[in-house]
């Protein structure tokens, strides 16, 4: 923003999005990175609560209608640690025309920044109830009618909606893979690995065949979008699912590989924990490891994810972490 929140400024904001609140005390950044601008809001009224502010930039409007409506989605099917939408605006007139998001404010604090601080227990816990949450989250049917048009995985998401659904996983694969490919062939460095890949995730295509029917995916499942609740006795409590700014129609697998790859890095506790809870058995595999039957498609989708955030760093210009990403895509092409 060009100009830093106030409570002045806040306080006409909260004028008109929430006046049943009263007047605003205080303002503050939530010190937990975001993407967009995330500001704590308190009220002078002791009964208001204090509130989620999330202002987009001015030319992303439909981030914050998608995000809106996501975290509509997810209260309305009983996902209750995501926040709930008390407010939204497409263009405020004190935020120079941004759009912004108001929401309820969960509890806790990021599961990065209170993990050293867990037992392996309270660690197994956690992800335990995380699993139930994707679980609930991934069993809500995506079909033709109700929620959503078309049955189908796509790249969109409106209020239930799938945008461009195409019929089946494999379908759905190959159009993300016809776009993020061309542009990694553009942005690597090193053509052959390009070459690899292409042939690489055509000659296993048909393991996206596995995913039989779409589900709905958060998109961002990581610990820095998961607040934990400790409470003085040790008891923790998953609290809050935050950001579902990605939500898709897909293999709910991707939304595992997210999470892995940016928190869990192979954590056998983490693991365990998150497959007790989504009830996956054990029978095929050992504690803290994935199934068998999963793996030829978590391979893939880790490469999805690598070519994207190669993508993705090359045109924010982070070049510094492309080597390390070079390096697992070989890593996984040989695997």
């Amino acid at each position: 923003m060009s100009k830093e929140l106030t409570v002045e400024r806040a306080g006409a904001l909260f004028a008109d999005l929430l006046p049943a609140h009263g007047p605003v005390r205080a303002v503050s950044r939530f010190a937990e990175g975001t993407v967009t601008g995330a500001y704590r809001i308190s009220f002078a009224q002791a009964d208001s609560a204090p509130v989620v502010l999330k202002i987009h930039e001015a030319e992303g409007r439909w981030s914050a209608v998608k995000e809106a409506r996501a975290l509509e989605f997810l209260t309305d099917h009983g996902i209750d640690i995501s926040p709930r939408v008390l407010a939204f605006t497409e263009s405020a007139d004190g935020l120079g025309g941004r759009p912004c998001v108001v929401s309820s404010l969960r509890p806790g604090r990021t599961l990065t920044v209170v993990d050293d601080q867990l037992t392996s227990a309270q660690r197994h816990e956690v992800y335990r109830q995380l699993g139930e949450v994707l679980k609930r989250l991934h069993a809500i049917p995506v079909t033709a009618n109700g929620y959503g048009y078309g049955y189908g995985y796509g790249y969109g998401y409106g209020y239930g909606q799938v945008y461009q659904p195409l019929p089946d996983n494999v379908a759905h694969m190959k159009r993300l893979f016809d776009r993020d490919l061309p542009a990694f062939r553009e942005n690597a460095a090193d053509p052959a690995l390009a070459d690899d890949l292409a042939a690489h995730v055509a000659g296993h295509a048909p393991e996206f065949a596995a995913c039989l029917r779409p589900a709905y995916c958060h998109g961002d499942v990581h610990e820095a979008n998961l607040l934990v609740d400790l409470a003085e006795d040790g008891a923790c409590a998953l609290s809050g699912l935050l950001d579902p700014l990605n939500m898709h129609a897909g293999d709910p697998l991707m939304d595992l590989v997210r999470l892995d790859a940016f928190s869990m890095h192979g954590d056998a506790t983490k693991i365990a924990g998150l497959l007790a809870g989504y009830g996956v058995p054990t029978t095929d595999r050992g504690p803290g490891e994935w199934p068998e039957a999963w793996r030829p498609r978590l391979q893939l989708y880790r490469i999805a994810l690598a070519l994207e955030l190669h993508n993705w760093f090359t045109t924010v210009g982070q070049t510094s972490f492309l080597p390390s990403l070079d390096c697992e895509l070989r890593e996984l092409v040989s695997s």
